[in-house]
């Protein structure tokens, strides 16, 4: 009772927090829009992305010390938590060196990646700020850790929507009142340092016996399963430094930077949504690792089951939204000059989903450490990714790009997460699995062809109205169809019931 009462508790913050970061967010990418245009928006864009990437770098011992820290932190091992958090400290240490190496090789090749923009400042400053920001990160934030295995992430999600916010009011007032760039860099890296700081004072006082500075050496067995667990994640976070990171490089290289500022625009708002869903899911990942900890494979499939159908309820419902309403969206934020072609929005919405509809599975598949078995398979996306969308990119444009990204998945989807995650961990067959996601993506297709249909017979002028309008017919045709097809499945039953309790809780 105490695992679901957590889980619910950290959805429900992170719902609410993140609703609100993802609103002001819209704000100030406006705000940098109209202040300082639409190249400062492209390079904002473009070393964001760059520095997603090389963020990357931690190799995932993160997540090989929170798999390692859920059996200690339920038995209350306080030794056996201060050796795996001081090797974290140690390892973060060195990975913030090498980040600092790489983002000085990537220096020297930051003119060829701009290409010709008007921007005042200086580029190479520019970058370095980003690069802070960055190292920042590495620093005083170890320690988050034992808030996920305890399944504290509400607190974590509350300071940082503290901060956040005040962020987003000060660098707001940068842009209006000194349209400065470079204060609008530093006030990230600033409030990102004291929100660190803080995390670090509040654990030090919940968790004393952090502190002490005699600490036992990690057990050989944990360190070299860690070290195993770190060198397969090697191989998943250089892929998907490459999936993620390498669209935004195809699109300014080969489209310019005028066609990353407009991917930019939609990027915050399919990867703010993205991420706000997905936190959903990763706020679930301390639960399931716990109950792995004393579960049979039928009860895992039917705790499986119940997630996936949620994982596809929310992407399938917001992909069929947003497909509908974000051109008028767009056009109402910054303006008809930043839209894309509605074929581009459509492999652009379908990849949106795709990538989306990971969670289920990745949330059984990190909280039960499997990443050795399937090291290779990023790599293989990666690689695929990288070749058709360069190769589509020059025939079709911008929509390529997203079809390259939507194609190369066939790799995780098909291959990859049937064979190492259902399988073994679930006993859920092949069959079972791609029928279920190939039905999945049917169902969320259909919906959006028919709700297209419906609003093109409509004829509004207002752009508020369109938004509305299509989020209204969205809503509506989605849990029609979805009602008809799903309503005697085990786990849409298992959600009403829960519905239905809570409204008669309240009554």
């Amino acid at each position: 009772m105490q695992r679901t009462k957590r889980s619910l508790l950290n959805v429900s913050v992170t719902l609410m927090t993140n609703v609100i970061i993802l609103l002001t967010a819209f704000l100030v990418q406006k705000i940098l829009l109209s202040t300082l245009g639409s190249d400062y928006n492209g390079v904002n864009g473009l070393f964001t992305s760059i520095i997603s990437m090389m963020s990357l770098t931690d190799l995932g011992i993160g997540s090989a010390i929170i798999y390692h820290l859920y059996r200690p932190a339920a038995a209350s091992d306080r030794d056996v938590i201060c050796s795996l958090l001081r090797f974290y400290r140690n390892s973060y240490v060195v990975i913030s060196f090498v980040i600092l190496l790489i983002g000085i090789v990537v220096a020297f090749f930051i003119p060829g990646l701009v290409g010709t923009v008007t921007v005042h400042e200086n580029l190479y400053l520019i970058f370095a700020l980003f690069m802070a920001d960055c190292l920042i990160s590495y620093f005083l934030s170890y320690k988050k850790s034992l808030l996920y295995a305890y399944q504290m992430n509400y607190v974590l999600d509350g300071v940082h929507f503290v901060f956040y916010m005040i962020q987003n009011v000060a660098q707001i007032l940068a842009l209006i009142y000194f349209k400065s760039f470079i204060a609008f860099l530093l006030l990230k890296t600033i409030s990102k340092t004291i929100e660190n700081i803080t995390i670090t004072i509040y654990i030090r006082k919940r968790y004393p016996f952090t502190n002490k500075k005699e600490v036992l050496p990690l057990a050989a067995e944990i360190r070299s399963d860690i070290v195993i667990k770190v060198k397969a994640l090697l191989f998943h976070r250089l892929g998907k430094l490459f999936v993620t990171g390498s669209d935004s490089l195809v699109i300014t290289g080969v489209l310019g930077i005028f066609q990353m500022s407009l991917y930019t625009n939609y990027h915050l708002l399919l990867g703010g949504i993205t991420a706000l869903l997905n936190k959903v899911f990763e706020t679930l990942t301390s639960s399931v690792g716990n109950f792995l900890l004393d579960s049979d494979h039928k009860q895992r499939y039917e705790v499986y089951r119940r997630i996936d159908f949620l994982n596809f309820w929310f992407f399938g419902y917001t992909s069929v939204v947003l497909y509908t309403s974000i051109q008028p969206f767009i056009t109402l934020w910054v303006g008809e000059r930043y839209l894309f072609s509605q074929v581009t929005l459509f492999f652009l919405i379908v990849n949106f989903y795709q990538e989306g509809m990971r969670a289920s599975v990745v949330t059984f598949k990190d909280a039960a450490g499997i990443y050795h078995e399937d090291r290779f398979m990023p790599l293989i996306e990666a690689g695929l990714n990288g070749v058709i969308s360069i190769v589509l990119a020059q025939y079709i444009g911008v929509k390529g790009v997203f079809l390259g990204t939507i194609i190369s998945a066939g790799v995780i989807y098909f291959y990859s997460f049937p064979k190492y995650v259902c399988e073994p961990l679930l006993h859920m067959n092949w069959n079972q699995y791609i029928w279920q996601t190939v039905q999945h993506l049917l169902f969320v297709v259909t919906c959006m062809g028919i709700v297209e249909g419906c609003l093109a017979k409509i004829i509004m002028t207002s752009l508020i109205g369109k938004i509305i309008l299509a989020g209204v017919v969205s809503t509506v045709a989605f849990h029609f169809l979805l009602w008809v097809l799903y309503r005697r499945s085990k786990e849409m039953k298992y959600f009403w019931n829960i519905v239905f309790k809570l409204v008669f809780k309240k009554g």
